[in-house]
């Protein structure tokens, strides 16, 4: 591959590591485009962005920063550390807490961070009510329903006590309603109306008590390709995002944001016999090239994705013998690849695109798993902010 492209890519990404390493090219214009288009899906409804796990593994700050700036209504997390990181960057856009709380010290700190929190027990809107009174701050509450997730969430059936606890007091009255999607990526299942409907009765039964939620949401990414509830007011899209494609049938117009590289380190012609890698396994059958590139499970690589193919400059190398801890083998018999030379993980690039649900097939895994898993020593370079 040229030597102008890889310049280009070092200066972006920076020296150190980058130079010897691997790496991810971050498109935040791609973003914007992604974000746009799910935001046109949505039919006027607000953009509640999920930016946990390090924005699925693109850089939290970057990210959130491009999102608020294209007109995201609130930004959602799982940990107060991740809230606490985007407050700090000087990111002051609403910001919704996902996770879980479980004293009133962590409420109070939260509070102070001006969150919105998710209320997924009974039990949580008592504990936000201690943190709100120690604290002199209200607390915004966003109750959680388990309509068929069966993870967290209030049970249907507990809806009209929360109310009534609720109702005792006006600071803690729900800012938001919310559930989570179980099959909204499979078309065929009859579960996300199902959950729907469960919503919309909880919905009636807060608006019986005087209740009336701003923030009311249930669409993931997949339920804002299905298509959106009507009934509600705002739809919280993650990994669509980023370019991955949120349902089976896949086929979304969603750009790849990320984009992963592995710098080719060493290189050889093994002769017919020779094995490679931890086990023996890979055998060559004749006198075949392989070359090692500086990429491995500890980078986030699937040690499964044993069938993949990395991309070189018009060819797909085959993975050749097992991902070790920092290094991946592969046969280029013929490619004209060499010491130096990028080769491309996931991603695109100058006309040619590797999905990462190709990854994500060959490990026997979902795109969310791989994003998300590319580890803090492979830096991350932004274009397009």
């Amino acid at each position: 591959m040229g030597s102008a492209r890889t310049t280009a890519t070092l200066r972006r990404v920076g020296q150190g590591e980058a130079k010897n390493r691997a790496w991810a090219e971050i498109d935040l214009a791609a973003l914007r485009r992604n974000y746009r288009w799910l935001k046109s899906r949505a039919g006027g409804r607000e953009l509640i962005a999920v930016v946990k796990a390090d924005a699925y593994g693109h850089g939290a700050v970057p990210v959130a920063r491009s999102l608020a700036e294209e007109g995201a209504g609130m930004l959602a997390v799982v940990t107060p550390g991740e809230a606490r990181q985007l407050r700090e960057a000087g990111i002051d856009s609403a910001i919704l807490l996902l996770g879980p709380l479980l004293d009133a010290a962590e409420v109070e700190s939260c509070l102070a961070l001006d969150l919105d929190l998710a209320a997924t027990r009974l039990e949580a809107l008592e504990l936000y009510a201690a943190g709100a009174r120690r604290s002199g701050r209200p607390a915004r509450v966003h109750l959680k329903l388990d309509t068929g997730m069966g993870r967290v969430g209030l049970a249907p059936d507990e809806v009209q006590r929360a109310v009534a606890i609720l109702r005792q007091s006006p600071s803690r009255e729900p800012v938001g309603l919310m559930t989570h999607l179980a099959e909204a990526d499979d078309a065929r299942s009859p579960r996300t109306e199902l959950q729907r409907r469960r919503l919309g009765e909880a919905l009636a039964l807060l608006r019986d008590g005087g209740l009336e939620p701003r923030w009311i949401h249930c669409d993931n990414s997949a339920g804002i390709a299905r298509g959106c509830w009507p009934d509600a007011s705002a739809v919280r899209p993650g990994i669509a995002l980023y370019g991955a494609q949120p349902t089976l049938e896949r086929g979304l117009p969603l750009e790849p944001v990320m984009s992963l590289w592995a710098r080719v380190c060493h290189a050889k012609t093994v002769p017919a016999g020779a094995t490679v890698g931890y086990g023996g396994e890979y055998r060559a059958e004749g006198p075949t090239h392989i070359v090692t590139a500086a990429l491995g499970y500890a980078d986030g690589f699937p040690r499964a994705a044993s069938g993949f193919r990395l991309g070189a400059a018009g060819a797909r190398l085959p993975l050749a013998g097992r991902v070790s801890c920092d290094l991946i083998c592969a046969e280029a018999e013929g490619a004209g690849v060499e010491v130096g030379d990028p080769l491309l993980v996931f991603g695109r690039d100058s006309g040619r695109s590797i999905p990462v649900e190709q990854l994500a097939d060959a490990a026997g895994t979902i795109s969310y798993e791989i994003l998300t898993r590319i580890g803090a020593r492979v830096p991350r370079g932004y274009s397009g902010g």
